[in-house]
C-alpha cells in the first residue's frame, strides 16, 4: 500500500487523558512563574524608570534678549521758591548795607556808617563781622564803653574762630578794659571783619592814611599834613600811587563847592621809597584868594595805588558823602 507524500513516516501516538492533564499543569505552572517574576521585578523597573526620568536634563528655554534701557530724561532743577528768592534778596541787601557802611567809614562819616551797619545787624543778628564793625564805629565816635560792649558780645558767640577771637580781645585790650573769659571757637562766618588791622591799614590795602592834621597858616591859608604808611615788607612802586587832595569852600548862600584856588602839595622828606616801614609825610597847602566871597569848608583826601582807592579821610565826614571819591581811577593822573 503506497503512502501519501504529505504524511509523516513516523506514526503519531494517540494523546490520552493523562497527557492532556500533565500539559495543562505545565502551562499553569509556567504562567504562575511568569507572574511571580513580574511581581518581583516590576517595582525595581519602576524605580529605574523614575530615576532616568528625573536625571534627564531639563529642557532648555531660549532666553529672550533684555530690553534696551530707555534713556532717562534729565530733569531740570525746579525754579527757586518764593522763600529762596526772598533769602537771596535779603542777603544781597545785607551785603550792600555792609559795603555802604565800610565806604562811609573810610571817608570818616561814622554816623552814616553806624546807621547802615545797625540796619544790617537788625536783618542778620549775631553775625561777628557786623558786630565787630559796630564796635569799631563806636570806638571811632569816641564811645569806648559802647565799643567794649560790642566787642564783648562778639566774644560770647559760640562759633568764633581763633583769629577773630584774638582780634576782638586785642581791641578790648587797647580800650584798657578787662578781657572777657575766652570761649571755645569753631569756625567764623567772616574772617578779617575789622576794617583796620594791627598796622592801621584796611585788609588788602597796600597803603593807608594813618593821620591827617590841619593847621592854620598866614593869610587864612591852611596846611594839611597827611601821614601815609605802606604795608610792612611790601614793595611799593611810587609811580603806581597817587594822592588826591581836595579843598572845598562855602559861598554866601551856604553852597559848598570845590575850590578854584591854588593847592600845592609836597613831600616833607623826599625821596619817598617806602623801604624803611616808616610813614611818609605829604603837606598840602590851601591858599584862598585875597578877595573872595568864599570861606573854607573842609577837605577830602584819597590815596590810590594801581588805580584802586586804598584809603580816604574827610573833615567833616559829610563832605565826602556829598562829594564821594571814585573807588577806581580810569588812568593815573
Amino acid at each position: 500500500m503506497s503512502q501519501s507524500p504529505t504524511q509523516s513516516p513516523i506514526p503519531r501516538m494517540p494523546a490520552g487523558p493523562t497527557f492532556r492533564v500533565a500539559a495543562g499543569l505545565l502551562c499553569l505552572f509556567l504562567v504562575v512563574q511568569i507572574a511571580l517574576v513580574a511581581l518581583h521585578y516590576a517595582p525595581l523597573l519602576q524605580k529605574d524608570i523614575v530615576k532616568k526620568i528625573t536625571a534627564a536634563p531639563a529642557p532648555q528655554v531660549m532666553a529672550t534678549a533684555p530690553l534696551a534701557p530707555q534713556p532717562v530724561a534729565q530733569s531740570t532743577p525746579p525754579p527757586a521758591t518764593a522763600a529762596e528768592q526772598l533769602d537771596e534778596a535779603l542777603m544781597e541787601k545785607i551785603r550792600r548795607l555792609v559795603e555802604d557802611s565800610d565806604r562811609a567809614f573810610r571817608i570818616g562819616d561814622y554816623d552814616v556808617g553806624m546807621a547802615k551797619i545797625q540796619e544790617a545787624d537788625r536783618l542778620l543778628p549775631g553775625d561777628p563781622g557786623v558786630m565787630l564793625r559796630i564796635g569799631r564805629l563806636h570806638e571811632k565816635k569816641g564811645d569806648m564803653p559802647a565799643a567794649a560792649e560790642s566787642y564783648k558780645k562778639v566774644l560770647e558767640l559760640p562759633g568764633l574762630s581763633t583769629e577773630l577771637r584774638a582780634q576782638t580781645q586785642r581791641k578790648i585790650g587797647m580800650l584798657n578794659l578787662p578781657e572777657s573769659t575766652p570761649v571755645p571757637t569753631v569756625v567764623a562766618s567772616e574772617a578779617g571783619a575789622d576794617v583796620r588791622d594791627e598796622f592801621g591799614l584796611q585788609p588788602g590795602a597796600s597803603l593807608g592814611i594813618i593821620e591827617t592834621r590841619l593847621s592854620d597858616a598866614p593869610k587864612e591859608a591852611k596846611n594839611l599834613r597827611i601821614s601815609i604808611k605802606a604795608r610792612p615788607n611790601q614793595s611799593i612802586d611810587p609811580r603806581q600811587m597817587a594822592v588826591h587832595v581836595f579843598f572845598y569852600e562855602r559861598d554866601q548862600t551856604g553852597q559848598i563847592q570845590l575850590t578854584s584856588s591854588q593847592v600845592l602839595t609836597e613831600w616833607i622828606s623826599p625821596p619817598v621809597d617806602w623801604s624803611n616801614n616808616e610813614p611818609e609825610l605829604l603837606n598840602a597847602v590851601y591858599t584862598p584868594p585875597a578877595k573872595s566871597d568864599f570861606t573854607y569848608a573842609g577837605y577830602v583826601v584819597g590815596i590810590y595805588y594801581k588805580n584802586d582807592l586804598q584809603d580816604t579821610r574827610a573833615d567833616p565826614g559829610a563832605l565826602a558823602v556829598d562829594h564821594p571819591l571814585p573807588l577806581y581811577l580810569s588812568s593815573q593822573p
